[in-house]
């Protein structure tokens, strides 16, 4: 019954003046309709990626406090010792580039590539490691200078940082926290 309704009231209108307008109208709506369904509603990528590169460097940052644990246990002997390291930055990458030259005309893009689902990513080249901001060590061996000696050479050295960059400090670990 409503589309007999709206089937008359559509054939009144482009009888009349209006229709024109109507016209112009519908075929308004439906380019806008086609522009609207070629837009792409998707989550973007690149927080996509930055949040990949934010677990990654997350990763990174715990891989190196247990490995300085391991050594930190080797010279002091304790169990469990409590070693924080914070980084400057998520590292970087460097991603390949197809340059063009045309007489005056320099051109340069990433070389990009398309999986089975038609995803697209840069073609990475390599990836730098985050830099390393500073390392605390919390060590009830901190009070003996020569232990503390130890340790800070052990961590600059196994890490790469100067010495100004290690902190350790005697405290309560979790071992004589009990």
């Amino acid at each position: 019954m409503e589309l007999k309704k709206a089937g008359e009231w559509l054939k009144g209108a482009l009888k009349k003046e209006n229709a024109r307008r109507l016209v112009i109208v519908l075929g308004l709506c439906g380019i806008a309709l086609l522009g609207l369904s070629s837009l792409d509603f998707k989550s973007p990528e690149p927080q996509k990626e930055a949040q990949q590169e934010e677990d990654a460097a997350a990763a990174y940052a715990r891989q190196l406090e247990q490995d300085l644990a391991r050594i930190v246990t080797a010279i002091t002997g304790e169990k469990d010792p409590a070693v924080m390291v914070t980084l400057e930055n998520n590292g970087r990458q460097l991603y390949a580039q197809d340059k063009k030259e045309g007489g005056d005309e320099k051109e340069s893009a990433h070389v990009v590539l398309e999986d089975r689902e038609g995803a697209q990513r840069a073609l990475e080249i390599t990836q730098a490691r985050p830099k390393i901001q500073g390392v605390v060590i919390v060590s009830r061996e901190a009070a003996d200078p020569a232990a503390r000696e130890k340790l800070i050479n052990a961590a600059k050295t196994a890490l790469g940082v100067p010495s100004s960059r290690v902190c350790v400090t005697g405290g309560r670990t979790a071992q004589n926290h009990k």
